[in-house]
């Protein structure tokens, strides 16, 4: 059976408990879901965005375009499960994540996912 992947390049909902400026758009190929998001406003973002059965590779491209470094970080949040932990992007600079690079060969679990991105004292400026 062809696998899918879930290929992400910005993600989608600002998380209500965190104040921040999200804009998404979103296309689908025949088998890719493409989610563009620019995130910002505060030096806390989250983001939501869903994994639907069956879609379980995930592939982001994370890019910060602040002066500062971010920290960015993705949990499931049904489980609570830590997909990455506070990973360092330095600034102008772009990081790509997979998690079939992640040793996760079966998908990660479908459900909503937060990807929180991390200023210390200054705004994120970045983009998924």
């Amino acid at each position: 059976m062809k696998k899918r992947i879930f290929l992400f390049s910005i993600l989608s909902l600002a998380v209500a408990t965190t104040v921040g400026v999200a804009s998404a758009s979103v296309s689908t190929t025949s088998e890719n879901t493409i989610i563009s998001q620019r995130s910002g406003g505060s030096a806390t973002v989250g983001e939501s965005f869903n994994v639907p059965k069956g879609w379980g590779h995930v592939k982001l491209r994370m890019k910060n375009h602040s002066d500062h470094p971010v920290k960015v970080s993705l949990i499931h949040n049904g489980s609570n499960k830590l997909y990455i932990d506070a990973l360092v992007i330095t600034p102008h600079d772009t990081v790509t994540w997979k998690s079939t690079d992640e040793g996760i060969t079966n998908g990660l679990r479908s459900g909503y996912y937060t990807l929180q991105w991390r200023g210390s004292d200054y705004k994120v400026n970045g983009e998924t």
